[in-house]
């Protein structure tokens, strides 16, 4: 009877080819998501690009910041995505916010 060898395991960090199907990336993403509930009763979905990979750190970094800029003076903050992901950009008044969730965006 033939042995058979155990499956090889590709590495999850090998960087994306340009002929990589659309949405399809092997490399980590620097984008989180965001969704702000806000004092109104309604929210809203942001995507922000953090311009380096998300880890568990950066992410606490980022949603601590964050959670220490709400219930400001009437601040504005800009969260925009890459031209290379969304190209979106939002404009959220922190004084109206009363609460956020945040993943990294796949």
């Amino acid at each position: 009877m033939p042995r058979q060898s155990a499956p090889r395991l590709e590495a999850a960090s090998r960087e994306a080819s340009p002929n990589t199907p659309f949405g399809i990336s092997r490399s980590p993403s620097q984008r989180v998501e965001l969704v702000f509930a806000l004092r109104n009763g309604g929210v809203l979905a942001v995507t922000h690009d953090l311009g380096t990979p998300v880890t568990a750190e950066s992410l606490e970094r980022f949603c601590t910041e964050l959670r220490q800029s709400l219930g400001g003076a009437g601040d504005w903050r800009e969260f925009g995505d890459a031209w290379a992901g969304t190209g979106q950009r939002s404009y959220v008044q922190l004084s109206e916010v009363i609460g956020f969730t945040a993943r990294p965006a796949r």
